[in-house]
């Protein structure tokens, strides 16, 4: 019997070793902070950029991924750039750090405030929210056909309301224009069938001051139009005909206007080549004040023949005595794919030898590669148009 209770003894003994053993591994962490606990109500040191963590700043744009920096900003309840809010489930925080994005979109009302709210209070800080401006530049072309799909270029449409919100409005003449294609930065309209010449299209959308902005774009100018091609007689061109066509030819651009220009073929590096020369009668209000019109017309690239980078010549357009190297390649590489494009210039910017004046104006287009040149560009609808 001693011996049966000598055992049980030495069992109790070892389990109770177990059990000590055991709890020292169970109590390590007692003392752990996982970085998510909060104390008291959000305080924000610093506001960066996520891309420069170690500039702060005092602004920011819509989008704009953020950083904060301060103590007891975790368990977030509510963040709001002016009265905007923050989806929660676009933040991540922890007690020292808070990660967001600036959404996008515009306040109903602008404080430059940001609010910071958790489970333990909240903090209101300044913060300016800077609010992109409605771009609308014109139609990619502005001699669509009636019944045309046309883009119009600019930016930010969806954000002001187009074809979201029954108070941003396009009109032409009144009647309601069908948005064919929407994104962030895309829009594109159809224009009516009964659509007439030298009319304009209407955006209307509200304003991040509380009131109405408003931008009219032309379409179908043909009262600016200086070339009557279908009376080449009437134009004063003494050369650059050979170049005209009306459209019907199998591989032609389709017609916008009656008869344009189309310079199709291989010309060598320095030849000097007239296209259209001529001239037509200044507008008095263009001459009196030119920083307020543009030169316009339309051109259109085959595919396979962008336009070349040509520095300081290729397309010349000498006007008045003056010469402007037209290079739209400049930048980057220029292509309509077959599509007719508007090109506007300043007109004091391609006036180099001045305006000299109302009435009878030189205008010629020459063409002078700067290396061997495989072209087909047309060109269509010359006019001088206000901005």
């Amino acid at each position: 019997m001693k011996t049966k209770y000598s055992y049980i003894a030495f069992l109790l003994t070892g389990a109770l070793v177990g059990l000590t053993g055991c709890q020292d591994i169970v109590t390590y962490n007692d003392k752990y902070d996982d970085g998510m606990q909060s104390n008291g109500v959000p305080v924000i040191h610093g506001i960066y950029d996520i891309q420069d963590p170690e500039t702060s700043i005092q602004q920011g744009s819509l989008k704009q991924m953020l950083k904060l920096s301060g103590e007891n900003l975790s368990n977030v309840r509510k963040v709001m750039f002016n009265d905007v809010e923050v989806p929660l489930s676009d933040i991540y925080a922890t007690a020292q750090a808070s990660y967001l994005p600036i959404p996008r979109v515009i306040p109903g009302e602008i404080n430059n405030k940001m609010y910071y709210e958790t489970k333990l209070g909240n903090t209101t800080i300044d913060f300016e929210v800077t609010i992109p401006k409605l771009k609308i530049e014109g139609l990619y072309n502005e001699f669509a056909l009636p019944g045309d799909t046309v883009q119009v270029l600019g930016d930010f449409f969806d954000l002001y309301g187009f074809g979201t919100s029954d108070e941003s409005t396009i009109t032409m003449n009144g009647v309601a224009l069908h948005i064919d294609s929407l994104t962030t930065s895309y829009l594109s309209v159809i224009i009516p069938e009964d659509a007439s010449d030298n009319g304009e299209i209407l955006f209307e959308c509200p304003g991040t001051d509380g009131g109405n902005m408003q931008k009219r774009i032309p379409y179908r100018r043909t009262a600016d139009v200086f070339w009557n091609l279908s009376d080449p007689g009437s134009c004063g061109l003494w050369a650059g005909l050979e170049y005209l066509t009306d459209g019907s030819g199998e591989t032609d651009p389709k017609a916008l206007y009656g008869p344009y220009f189309r310079v199709k073929g291989s010309f060598g590096a320095w030849s000097w080549n007239n296209l259209p020369c001529g001239g037509f009668n200044m507008p008095e209000d263009a001459a009196a004040s030119p920083q307020d019109y543009y030169l316009v017309f339309e051109v259109n690239s085959a595919s396979k023949t962008p336009f070349y980078d040509s520095r300081d010549w290729g397309y010349l357009i000498q006007m008045n005595g003056g010469s402007y190297a037209w290079n739209p390649s400049a930048e980057m590489s220029f292509n309509t794919y077959g599509k007719w494009r508007t090109i506007k210039i300043d007109l004091n910017t391609v006036a180099t030898g001045g305006i000299g004046g109302a009435g009878w104006t030189n205008l010629f287009l020459i063409l002078q590669p700067n290396n061997e040149w495989t072209i087909d560009h047309s060109f269509a609808n010359y006019r001088i148009q206000r901005k």
